[in-house]
């Protein structure tokens, strides 16, 4: 049959037919020689013997190629390379591999489809063919921002607007300009700040007639203290511990304490911990500098703004963090003068109550018992029960002491035979006897 082969003349049985080695195929029926099996084309291989087709041979799978001819193994499919993909089945070379287009990037080898490349991201752009990391995906310039994934070149930067600007490289968007500074130009990577005296309580001023006097007095800090907010970028929140981040913390307050020209203590987080300050998990770094009185708002924004100031608070970030952090810089900062009011830390109580609630249920059940005795007796009884009924009446009867009343009469004594008697009978009966008796009294 198809994938054997037979030197044998006038064979008569099976047995001397010879199976097609592995990595080999052959379809011709009756084959005297090993010359008709065929090995597996490139792109597959044979794991059996006696194959009787090329596509019996197994294909190497999407993102992979071979080139070599009759292969036995998937050992000899090899992987596309990092920046590449295929998602054809049985690829007999590397030639098949295509290339991530620009704007993307693939750092895996064996990739198989198109989604594998993944795009840069917002702020930043490629122009490579076939990237294999996300180096490749290059920064937006200070000034300028771009909002979109996956560009392919520098002409999607687009220019800050006026009353905005970039401090940094790679940015989505751009930072109005602080509350005490204005701008009135394209691609701008700072703000002006505002004359001493006088100050925006807004953001994202225009021009430096949005500049107006301060109240409460000179300097624009009627409360000696300010709220100072920034943005830092690629922060690795998530990877941190609590001692890194503390020391962090630490780190930053003793900059702010620097620039302000105050002591460390006066540095505090957004709930009073002096020598720190907030950071959140997005990246948002929140602290009040506390008893300013050699410096003004204006002073104060000039300083913290600056690019010597950034450079030194990340400087002292990555010193912590080491160098594996990828593009980590300092976005936004505003100055907020302000008076300092501590938050107060927040927790959920959970009640659960549980009612409950009580139904009983009173059963009346009525016996009629029907009995008939001899009339002695029954005279007898009454005069037992009649006595007992009295007595318990007596005893409970409330005693209210009245000079006007006269002593109540005595209760006739009851024969000890009687009760003798009475206390023989049985139960029910004495119950029907009872009902007669009283009976009896009231028609009396």
């Amino acid at each position: 049959p198809p994938g054997t082969w037979s030197s044998v003349t006038g064979a008569v049985d099976a047995g001397t037919c010879v199976r097609c080695p592995r990595g080999t195929w052959s379809s011709q029926m009756g084959s005297p020689t090993q010359d008709s099996c065929q090995g597996c084309s490139p792109g597959r291989w044979g794991g059996a013997d006696g194959l009787a087709g090329d596509s019996q041979c197994t294909a190497c799978s999407p993102g992979t190629w071979a080139a070599e001819h009759g292969a036995t193994s998937d050992e000899v499919c090899t992987a596309c390379a990092p920046g590449k993909w295929s998602s054809q089945v049985g690829s007999s070379s590397a030639a098949h591999c295509i290339d991530c287009a620009p704007g993307t990037w693939n750092d895996e080898s064996g990739a198989s489809a198109l989604q594998s490349c993944k795009p840069c991201g917002a702020g930043t752009w490629s122009a490579e063919w076939g990237a294999s990391s996300k180096s490749t995906c290059t920064g937006c310039e200070v000034g300028t921002y771009q909002p979109a994934v996956g560009q392919a070149n520098q002409s999607v930067c687009i220019r800050c607007p006026p009353g905005k600007y970039t401090a940094v490289t790679g940015e989505s968007t751009c930072a109005p300009c602080p509350a005490g500074s204005w701008n009135d130009d394209f691609e701008k990577t700072e703000c002006n700040i505002c004359p001493e005296g006088k100050w925006t309580h807004s953001s994202g001023a225009l021009r430096a007639g949005d500049c107006t006097p301060c109240a409460g007095g000179a300097g624009c800090m009627p409360d000696s203290s300010a709220r100072i907010t920034m943005d830092f970028k690629n922060f690795p929140y998530a990877e941190l511990d609590e001692q890194q981040l503390a020391e962090i913390e630490a780190a930053i307050a003793e900059a702010l304490a620097s620039a302000c020209s105050i002591d460390n203590q006066s540095v505090v987080d957004l709930f009073g911990k002096s020598t720190s300050v907030t950071i959140s998990p997005d990246g948002t770094v929140s602290a009040f500098a506390m008893e300013v009185t050699g410096a003004s708002a204006n002073e104060l924004a000039a300083r913290l703004y600056s690019l010597s100031f950034r450079g030194e608070v990340v400087n002292s970030t990555l010193a912590i963090l080491g160098s594996g952090v990828a593009r980590f810089g300092i976005g936004a900062i505003s100055v907020k003068p302000e008076a300092f009011v501590p938050l107060m830390p927040t927790s959920t109580v959970t009640t659960t109550t549980v009612s409950s609630s009580t139904v009983t249920t009173t059963a009346a059940t009525t016996t009629t018992v029907e009995a008939t005795t001899v009339e002695a007796t029954m005279v007898e009884a009454t005069t037992v029960e009649a006595t007992t009924v009295e007595a318990t009446t007596t005893q409970t009867r409330p005693q209210h002491k009245d000079a006007t009343t006269e002593p109540p009469a005595e209760t006739e004594p009851t024969s000890k035979a009687s009760i003798q008697a009475a206390s023989a009978l049985p139960w029910s009966l004495m119950l029907c006897l009872g009902l007669t008796a009283s009976g009896s009294r009231r028609q009396l």
